[in-house]
């Protein structure tokens, strides 16, 4: 029978130089409870401390954090007193974790397969074909179209879809009680995150799994939790029935959350973009190797204003970042032309800039702020060490980030804090088009609609085009003056962004669309077609 997970009063700090509890707890007083077959929601901005209580339950806190005080426990078991042994044993079998990001929690060198077994050997011993077989049932379970294949891919070949499906499958391997849920849908489309909850979902009816899962997305989670939990500042500040808390909070922060969560369709006057085009794309192609397979774009044509805001949806494997990719130059094409028209004729390479998705991955962890935004300007000879330091603080002021963390490693930065960075080491280079690569798809709701605003006021400023790549359809609706569509390599759709929402003609499209669970009624959320079991696939 499946065990319940019960945290009571936990406590988390930081050591002091002497390895005791120091300084101001990090989670104080949490206190919440997963029953078996229960799907709970923990919601709050980034650093509110929902991935630390999560890691508590594991115990697998960075080094300099200990816990203080409570307990965690699943069913009889406290997790805060066993022992490592005991908590290996736990580890991946009756309590799993499924992360953020899945690629960074592969092994690069390793089959599909061969993480698979090693949960299937640890809690389930089987080995060898019996293991083999089971692996393969997995990815079947859930949604490899060719599961005998997935086991021999190795995580880079996979999407970002299948990198978190080929993740859940581990997490199942071990035949959990409890699943731990971080942020599993974040990088995702909307088509693959209702994908991946219909998955945990049916999962959690089927087998009696109870879910905490993680998010700062209060509108993902109404159609699948029964209990949402929020979080601030290390403590759970509200908690109720899903229907109730989203409909009616009670805290001023929950409503804040729902708020951000409602990107409305920008209403503000803005210039028409020139009729002048910057950057027009003429049938690229890209192929990775000769055979046909690897193509990944292929007869892509399309055309960006100056001023202009373009946004280009699509799934994941669609090819919008190798899209970007060619369009900076990071990646040559295989076929096709990319002109580049800028003011004055002029066709430098730095015109073009691009903002990453994982802000974290985008700086050298050993370097401080302040050495990754000197770095593109050394080679400009004609500015002194004071000039760049001036550029440095004047793109620090655009982006409204506090001069003190050009300091800072990337690791003392928040999520938000690194994007703005980003945000201001392209401006540095004056350029006449940023891409933004899934720019906001890691950040809660409240982070996200402050970049979201600082690009729309930059863009304003400098008269910037941009192009917008994002799966979220609220973000596309929210920045962009056109839309255009992605599958399997291909445009098949570009759109003005009000005609594309009101009246999408290709049907992948309009799955994009509808896959945009929530609706909005009178300023508010209404989750009557959100709760309805049949968006959940039951």
């Amino acid at each position: 029978m499946s065990a319940r997970l019960v945290l009571e009063d936990l406590e988390v700090r930081r050591k002091d130089d002497d390895g005791g509890p120091g300084g101001k707890p990090l989670l104080a007083g949490v206190s919440l409870a997963v029953d078996p077959g229960e799907f709970v929601a923990l919601v709050g901005s980034s650093g509110s401390g929902k991935t630390l209580t999560s890691r508590s339950c594991l115990r697998l806190l960075p080094p300099q954090l200990q816990i203080t005080g409570g307990s965690i426990r699943l069913g009889d078991l406290d997790l805060t007193r066993a022992a490592e042994p005991e908590l290996n044993t736990v580890r991946g079998g009756r309590l799993a974790m499924l992360f953020q990001q899945p690629k960074r929690m592969f092994n690069p060198n390793r089959t599909i397969g061969s993480h698979l077994k090693e949960p299937l050997r640890l809690h389930a011993g089987l080995r060898g074909r019996k293991a083999r077989d089971k692996a393969v049932e997995l990815l079947a379970e859930v949604g490899f179209a060719d599961p005998a294949k997935g086991i021999r891919a190795y995580p880079h070949q996979l999407s970002g879809g299948m990198a978190q499906r080929a993740m859940t499958a581990l997490a199942l391997a071990g035949q959990p009680e409890m699943l731990l849920a971080d942020e599993p849908t974040s990088a995702l489309d909307k088509v693959l995150e209702r994908q991946v909850l219909q998955l945990l979902d049916r999962e959690r009816r089927q087998r009696g799994l109870g879910i905490l899962y993680i998010t700062h997305n209060l509108a993902s989670v109404a159609a699948y939790a029964d209990r949402v939990l929020v979080m601030n500042a290390g403590r759970i500040v509200e908690e109720g029935p899903a229907g109730e808390l989203l409909t009616r909070p009670k805290t001023g922060y929950a409503r804040d959350l729902l708020a951000a969560a409602q990107l409305a369709p920008e209403t503000r006057r803005r210039p028409s973009p020139a009729e002048r085009e910057v950057l027009v794309l003429d049938r690229v192609g890209k192929r990775f190797g000769r055979k046909r397979t690897g193509t990944v774009l292929e007869d892509v044509s399309l055309s960006l204003r100056r001023g202009e805001i373009l946004g280009v949806l699509g799934q994941s494997g669609s090819g919008k970042s190798t899209l970007a990719k060619a369009i900076v130059g990071l990646d040559a094409a295989s076929s096709g032309t990319i002109n580049r028209q800028f003011d004055g004729g002029t066709r430098q390479p730095t015109a073009v800039q691009l903002v990453f998705q994982e802000p974290h991955n985008a700086f050298d962890p050993r370097m401080t702020l302040r050495a990754s935004l000197q770095a593109p300007l050394r080679p400009r000879r004609d500015l002194s060490p004071d000039q760049r330091d001036e550029r440095i603080a004047a793109a620090l002021q655009e982006v409204e980030l506090d001069p003190l963390l050009l300091d800072k490693r990337p690791g003392q930065c928040s999520g938000g804090q690194l994007q703005r960075a980003t945000i201001a080491r392209a401006l540095l280079l004056e350029p006449q088009v940023l891409i933004c690569d899934e720019a906001t798809s890691a950040l809660d709701a409240l982070t996200q609609r402050t970049i979201l605003n600082l690009l729309l006021r930059l863009q304003r400023e400098h008269n910037l085009s941009l192009i917008v790549i994002s799966h979220d359809m609220d973000v596309v609706r929210y920045m962009c003056d056109r839309v255009a569509v992605l599958l399997h390599g291909k445009v098949v759709e570009v759109a003005e962004t009000r005609d594309f929402f009101a009246a999408p003609q290709h049907p992948h499209s309009r799955a994009l669309v509808d896959a945009s669970i929530p609706c909005r009624a009178d300023g508010l959320w209404t989750l009557l077609d959100a709760r309805n079991p049949a968006l959940r696939g039951n």
